[in-house]
């Protein structure tokens, strides 16, 4: 990681983003980071030149020096692969789909719902309605003085005939 990157970091934004359980987490973790940066940067970002003539004057086994500098200079500390961005850009660009497609069925389900409560709006306020108002506005579920029940006024407990019509036009 390049010192840039390491300075780079957000930390309030970071924080922001990270729930009230982590927090303490996140603390360690930058604190971490913190001594982590402090002791790289008391190093120097480059290795520090290696003055070569002035070992070749004073070293006098022939050849030394030569086979020290071009070791040296062939010397390759190799900075580990990176396997795992393409996973979390994957991973990212997934997530930032299955959010999309959220905030679209929300968005619907708000359409759906102002749609009921502007229903809810143009209503007559129940304090004005009247028993007719009400049964025209929920037939299934208000007394209709046409349809005639007996207790427990449910659909299962109730003669599935017509004589409750037959009955009223007799004069019974």
């Amino acid at each position: 990681m390049s010192r840039q990157a390491i300075k780079a970091i957000n930390w309030t934004a970071l924080a922001e983003r990270v729930p009230e359980a982590e927090k303490a987490a996140l603390t360690a973790f930058k604190s971490k980071s913190d001594k982590y940066l402090q002791r790289m940067m008391a190093n120097p970002e480059a290795l520090p030149k290696i003055d070569w003539a002035y070992y070749k004057k004073v070293i006098v086994t022939p050849g030394l020096v030569d086979r020290f500098q071009k070791e040296y200079e062939s010397l390759s500390v190799p900075y580990p692969a990176d396997n795992y961005t393409a996973e979390i850009e994957a991973a990212k660009s997934e997530t930032a789909k299955k959010i999309e497609s959220f905030i679209q069925e929300v968005n619907v389900n708000i359409e759906e719902l102002r749609e009921g409560l502007d229903k809810l709006n143009d209503m007559i306020p129940f304090s004005e309605m009247t028993m007719d108002d009400y049964v025209d506005l929920k037939p299934d579920g208000s007394m209709q003085p046409d349809k005639v029940t007996t207790w427990p006024h449910d659909e299962a407990s109730q003669e599935h005939n017509t004589n409750n019509e037959d009955s009223k036009g007799s004069g019974h």
